[in-house]
């Protein structure tokens, strides 16, 4: 079992899968409320995959940590099934277009202001253009904390292998995303994959 800590209390030994009660005062404005609840995330410590974070071992040694095709799928609830390209995928959130030139796999993501993807990491670099829109992108950190970083149209980023993400869309966005070097793989970070299924499930949609 992983220790988390929330922030200004003694560590405590517990699950992951609920958030702790945070100081956030709730507000009138829908959207901020949203905000808030996603980022209760920030008063949690996760110390030992902060540990592992960029490295090898993270993929194996942490139980937060689940692959996309594991041998007991049936068990695994944050399973995702194969991805054709090309392919259209859409939901509640907007339009994925799953394309490939050559070798190279690259993804046209239109999302809705509001909504969060992926709460995974990969095995190699994972790249991003935002062609219009802003983006918040959480990133675990190496002392197991969380830190937000704010994007914009035009912006290039780049996200390490080993490292877990949320991309949290604060305007109406469209982006592309590859990986380096090529092949897509992506294990789910379950503390992060809750909180986007939760805000999905929440809406009435589908688990993706």
């Amino acid at each position: 079992m992983t220790y988390f800590v929330e922030r200004g209390s003694k560590p405590a030994q517990s699950s992951p899968e609920g958030n702790p009660t945070v100081g956030f005062q709730p507000k009138s404005d829908k959207s901020s409320h949203d905000e808030s609840d996603n980022h209760a995330i920030l008063n949690c410590i996760f110390p030992e995959d902060g540990r592992l974070v960029g490295t090898d071992a993270i993929f194996t040694s942490s139980p937060n940590v689940t692959p996309q095709f594991p041998i007991d799928a049936e068990s695994n609830t944050h399973k995702r099934l194969d991805i054709p390209t090309p392919s259209i995928y859409t939901d509640e959130r907007g339009e994925i277009h799953n394309i490939k030139a050559n070798d190279k796999r690259i993804n046209i993501l239109y999302t809705k202001k509001g909504y969060l993807r992926s709460g995974d990491l990969h095995p190699n670099e994972q790249c991003d253009f935002i062609f219009s829109g802003k983006v918040k992108i959480w990133t675990l950190q190496s002392d197991g904390s969380t830190k937000i970083t704010d994007y914009c149209a035009h912006d290039f980023i780049s996200i390490p292998r080993g490292v877990p993400h949320v991309f949290e869309f604060v305007e109406d966005t469209v982006m592309a995303e590859w990986w380096e070097p090529p092949g897509f793989q992506a294990w789910f970070y379950k503390p992060y994959r809750d909180i986007v299924n939760k805000k999905i499930m929440g809406e009435g949609g589908r688990q993706w």
